[in-house]
C-alpha cells in the first residue's frame, strides 16, 4: 500500500491509502505534505515546482491603519496649506492694488513736478 494526496483547491489536502500499483494523476500527488505546520491544512500544492508550500496568509491591518493615519495627517496638511495659501492670495492682491495706486500717485506726482518746471521756465523767460 501506498499513501497519495489529493490536492484540495485552494488550500489543503486528503490523504489516501491505495494499492501500491495504484496510477497517481491529477488531482493526486504522491509527495508528502509538510509536516512541520501548525495547521497542516494551511498548505498548497504548487505543481510548477512540485511541491507543497505553506499558505502565508499577510496581515494587512497595521499597514491598513498607518496608511489611514498619514492620509489624516495629509489631509490636515492639506487644510493648513489651503488656508496658508488662501491668506497669501489675500496679501498678494492687496498689495497688488497698492503698487497700482502708488504707480497712480507716481505718473500724478512727475505730471505736477513736469507742470511745475514748465510754469518756472516759461516765469523765468518773462
Amino acid at each position: 500500500m501506498k499513501t497519495i494526496y489529493k490536492v484540495l483547491y485552494p488550500l489543503g489536502y486528503e490523504e489516501h491509502e491505495v494499492a501500491d500499483d495504484f496510477p497517481t494523476t491529477l488531482p493526486f500527488v504522491e509527495i508528502v505534505p509538510l509536516d512541520s505546520l501548525t495547521e497542516p491544512q494551511s498548505q498548497f500544492f504548487n505543481f510548477t515546482e512540485g511541491k507543497w508550500e505553506e499558505a502565508v496568509t499577510q496581515d494587512y491591518s497595521e499597514k491598513l491603519e498607518l496608511l489611514e493615519n498619514l492620509s489624516t495627517g495629509l489631509q490636515a496638511d492639506n487644510t493648513t496649506l489651503k488656508e496658508s495659501n488662501a491668506a497669501l492670495t489675500t496679501k498678494t492682491d492687496s498689495m497688488a492694488q497698492l503698487n497700482a495706486k502708488l504707480m497712480l500717485n507716481d505718473v500724478a506726482i512727475n505730471k505736477e513736478i513736469e507742470s511745475i518746471k514748465t510754469q518756472i521756465g516759461g516765469a523765468a523767460n518773462v
